[in-house]
Formats: C-alpha cells, sequence, structure tokens
C-alpha cells in the first residue's frame, strides 16, 4: 500500500472505536429498530462491532482491486442484511444510517489531512475519493440486494404456505378425496396445488380425488394447462380424477380459449358427484 494511503488506513483502524461512537450519537428511540438507542444491551454492543469492522473494511478498499473489494464487503453484507431482516429493521432506516456513516467517514478523513504531516496533493485526495466511495456505493448496493433476497424468499414462503393450507384435500372416505378451491387462480397458486395434492392424495391412499371449481371464477388457458397436468400426474399414481362445479362463464371462456375438458369426468354440482360416486361403490 503506498504509504499516505497507509497512513489513513491505519488512522481509520486505529479510530474506528471513536467514529462508532460519533456514528452512535446520531441515533433515536426507532421501535422494532436495531438502531435503536433504547435497544438490548447486546444489540448495542453488536450494531458497534458491525459498525467498526465496517470502518475497517471500506478502509481496506485503498489497496483492494475493485473485484477484492467487493468479494470482501459482499461476504459483509450478506451476513449484516440477514440481521438487519431478522430484526424487521427497515431498509429506509438502514439507508439513512449508511448515509450517517459516509458523512462521518469523510469528517475522519478531514480530520486526518488536518493533523497529518505527510504532504498532501489534491490528487491524494481525489483518489481517495474515487476509492472510499465507490467502496461506499458498494455496500449499499450489495446489501440492498442481499436484504431484498431474503424478503423475496420469505415472501415466497408464505405464498406457498397460503396457497398449501387454502387447497386442502379432504379426505371423505377411505377411497375418495376431496379438493374444494375457492377464488383465483394463477399459475403459482395451481402449481403449488398440483405438488401438494399429488402428495396429499399418496399419503391418504384415495382411488378418487374430486376437485371442485364451484368456487372459481376464472380459468385461464395456462390455469387449465397446470389442472390437465394435475389430472394426467393423479393418473400416473392411480387416482382418478373427477371435476365438479365448473360455473356457466367459466365453461364458456373454456370453450372461447380452447380448454378442452372433454377427456376429463365432470359433474355440474359436488353433490351430484358425490351421489353417483355413493350410488356406484
Amino acid at each position: 500500500m503506498e504509504t499516505k494511503a497507509r497512513a489513513l488506513y491505519t488512522y481509520l483502524v486505529e479510530n474506528a472505536p471513536e467514529f462508532t461512537e460519533e456514528w452512535y450519537k446520531h441515533q433515536t428511540v426507532k421501535p422494532g429498530s436495531d438502531y435503536s438507542i433504547d435497544a438490548p444491551e447486546h444489540v448495542v454492543n453488536k450494531i458497534k462491532e458491525q459498525n467498526m469492522n465496517y470502518v475497517k473494511l471500506v478502509a481496506k478498499s485503498l489497496d483492494q482491486t475493485y473485484e477484492e473489494m467487493t468479494g470482501s464487503i459482499g461476504a459483509w453484507t450478506k451476513k449484516t442484511a440477514a440481521d438487519r431482516a431478522q430484526s424487521r429493521t427497515s431498509i429506509a432506516e438502514v439507508t439513512r444510517n449508511f448515509g450517517v456513516f459516509r458523512r462521518t467517514f469523510w469528517i475522519f478523513i478531514e480530520r486526518f489531512t488536518e493533523q497529518t504531516d505527510l504532504n498532501l496533493t489534491l490528487k491524494d485526495i481525489l483518489y481517495w475519493e474515487k476509492k472510499l466511495n465507490t467502496a461506499l456505493d458498494y455496500v449499499i448496493e450489495s446489501f440492498a440486494s442481499e436484504f431484498m433476497k431474503i424478503i423475496v424468499a420469505r415472501l415466497e414462503a408464505q405464498s406457498s404456505l397460503i396457497n398449501e393450507l387454502s387447497s386442502p384435500v379432504i379426505q371423505l372416505t377411505d377411497e375418495i378425496g376431496l379438493l374444494p378451491i375457492i377464488g383465483d387462480i394463477d399459475t403459482a397458486r395451481a402449481k403449488s396445488i398440483l405438488e401438494s395434492s399429488l402428495q396429499r392424495s399418496i399419503d391418504l391412499r384415495i382411488n378418487v380425488l374430486v376437485l371442485d371449481l364451484s368456487g372459481v371464477i376464472t380459468v385461464d388457458t395456462m390455469v387449465a394447462k397446470e389442472i390437465f397436468q394435475l389430472v394426467e400426474s393423479l393418473k400416473l399414481i392411480g387416482v382418478e380424477t373427477v371435476i365438479s362445479g365448473i360455473r356457466p362463464e367459466v365453461a364458456q371462456t373454456a370453450i372461447q380459449l380452447g380448454v378442452d375438458f372433454s377427456g376429463i369426468r365432470t359433474e355440474s354440482s359436488l353433490q351430484k358427484a358425490l351421489s353417483k360416486m355413493t350410488v356406484s361403490r
């Protein structure tokens, strides 16, 4: 590392504790936030420790290539993003603190330039500005990316659970199961129904599954495709599918879209489907 950059790096690392206290002075009471001044002591200590590591990581970028910098900072932001998401600290609060950190960082650089005996030039300052601001920008970019990955994964997991719970296979007899579907069906929900229904049918050891669509208002070609795939998949494991309760408007739309239910056993209502099966069995 070049002598002047080494001196700045050493100054920042040695003053990381003081830097962190200066940064922490800007915190207030924020319910539910890791940054709140009334947070539990262990949370405050962890936040301060992370901040000091943050100072060292950004300072280290003075002597790193872009690839080295993104590698070291990326590993740090992945962990801290998980911590913030776990504590439900908002991305807005995190972004605000990034701004406080950046301003504090440059206050300490200014102090260094005032205290050092080194012959600093404008070129030196501009070089540091380029290296350090690139690192600071990447912290925000990588943190936001990791944070959103966690939130999206959480939402997808919740959506999957909701889909599974909203489309349960109910065992009516030893051989017959019922899958009532209510509300709008999109492709994602249809796929979830396919996966959960197959496994549930196997677990219950049923021979017939009644798919009741009386609560479904619309069916498009993609959803129809998923329904057909469910029927075929059930057939492969020895389960017959009976579709009941197709609304007239749904049937009309299906015909207009070229969706053909003729190869599948259908009944106008759930009651008729069940009564016929009861008689036949």
